[in-house]
C-alpha cells in the first residue's frame, strides 16, 4: 500500500502539506534524516515541526533552520501546564522572534489525561493566547474531551487572536461551526481513516474545503495503511486520499487546496518554502 500511495504522488506531481507533526521527539525519529527524505519522495514537501513544550523547543527551531521544506511552531503542551512558570513564558519570549516560528503551540486543554489540573491549564492556555497576541502569531490549538472550555476560552480573545488551527479536529458539526466561526481551520489527522469514524468522514464532507489542513501528529495516530506503526509526515496521503473520497474529489485536488490552505493559515509563501529544495537538489 505505502509504494502504490508514493508512486502515485511520484507521478501526479502532488504537493501535500503535514501541518502538524512532532519530529523532534526524542527517541521517535533517530532516522530523522530518512524520515524527511521519504516524505518529499512522497510529495511532502512542507511539515510544520510542532514542540511540546520547552525542553524540545529550541531543537524544533534548529531543525526548521537546516531542513529544507520545515516550519516551527512552539509553546508548551497542556500536559506540562502544571509545572509551567513565568520563567518559561520568558524562555519562549526569546525563541519566538525565530523567523522559522510561524505559530505558537500546541496550547490548549487536556481533560482526558488530566496530567496537569484544570484549572491551572485554564490559566496557561490564557497566558499563552496573550503571548501569542503580544508576538502576532496564530495558534494551534489542543482541546480533548474540553471543546466547551476551550471554545468559551477562545471567545474571549475574539478580534485578538489572529486564528489558527484546530489540531486532529474531531469533533461534531455544531463544534466544527463554532470554530470555523471564530476563524479557525480545522486539521484532520489518521482517525480520519478509521473504519469507525463515519461520523467525522460527515464532518470532514461538509467543512469548506478552503478550512481543511491535513496532518499525521506523528508519530502518533498512523492512518489506516499503518495502524499501529509509528507514523511519519509521508502517510499524510493517505489522509489527504481519504478525504479525497469523502467529498468526490481528486487527490490531486484535496493536495493543492490543503496545500494553500497551511501556506496561508501559516503566513508562508511558497517559494520561500520550496526555494530550499531548489537549492539544495540543483
Amino acid at each position: 500500500m505505502q509504494r502504490e500511495i508514493v508512486h502515485k504522488l511520484e507521478d501526479m506531481s502532488i504537493r501535500l502539506a503535514d501541518s502538524h507533526a512532532h519530529i523532534d521527539l526524542e527517541d521517535h525519529f533517530p532516522d530523522q534524516a530518512a524520515v524527511l527524505r521519504r516524505a518529499r519522495e512522497a510529495g511532502v514537501l512542507l511539515v510544520i515541526n510542532v514542540a511540546t513544550g520547552l525542553t524540545d523547543a529550541a531543537q524544533v527551531i534548529a531543525t526548521a533552520r537546516t531542513s529544507p521544506g520545515i516550519a516551527a511552531v512552539i509553546g508548551v503542551h497542556p500536559h506540562g501546564a502544571g509545572a509551567m512558570t513565568d520563567q518559561d513564558l520568558a524562555a519562549l519570549d526569546s525563541l519566538a522572534a525565530d523567523p522559522k516560528v510561524v505559530a505558537i503551540g500546541e496550547i490548549g486543554l487536556d481533560f482526558y489525561r488530566r496530567r496537569s489540573p484544570e484549572a491551572v491549564q485554564q490559566q496557561w492556555f490564557r497566558r499563552q493566547l496573550e503571548f501569542a497576541v503580544a508576538h502576532k502569531k496564530v495558534v494551534v490549538i489542543h482541546t480533548r474531551e474540553a471543546t466547551p472550555v476551550t471554545l468559551s476560552i477562545l471567545r474571549e480573545y475574539r478580534g485578538q487572536i489572529l486564528g489558527g488551527v484546530m489540531h486532529c479536529f474531531d469533533g461534531s458539526p455544531t463544534e466544527a461551526h463554532a470554530f470555523l466561526d471564530l476563524g479557525f481551520y480545522l486539521s484532520f489527522s489518521g482517525p480520519l481513516t478509521y473504519p469507525k469514524a463515519g461520523l467525522l468522514r460527515e464532518v470532514a464532507k461538509k467543512v469548506p474545503l478552503d478550512r481543511i489542513l491535513v496532518e499525521t501528529d506523528c508519530p502518533y495516530l498512523s492512518p489506516q495503511p499503518w495502524r499501529g506503526k509509528r507514523n511519519e509526515p509521508a502517510y499524510v496521503v493517505a489522509t489527504a486520499q481519504q478525504l479525497a473520497d469523502i467529498r468526490g474529489l481528486t487527490l490531486d485536488e484535496v493536495a493543492a487546496a490543503t496545500w494553500s490552505n497551511t501556506l496561508a493559515v501559516f503566513g508562508l509563501e511558497e517559494a520561500a518554502v520550496l526555494a530550499p529544495e531548489e537549492t539544495a537538489n540543483p
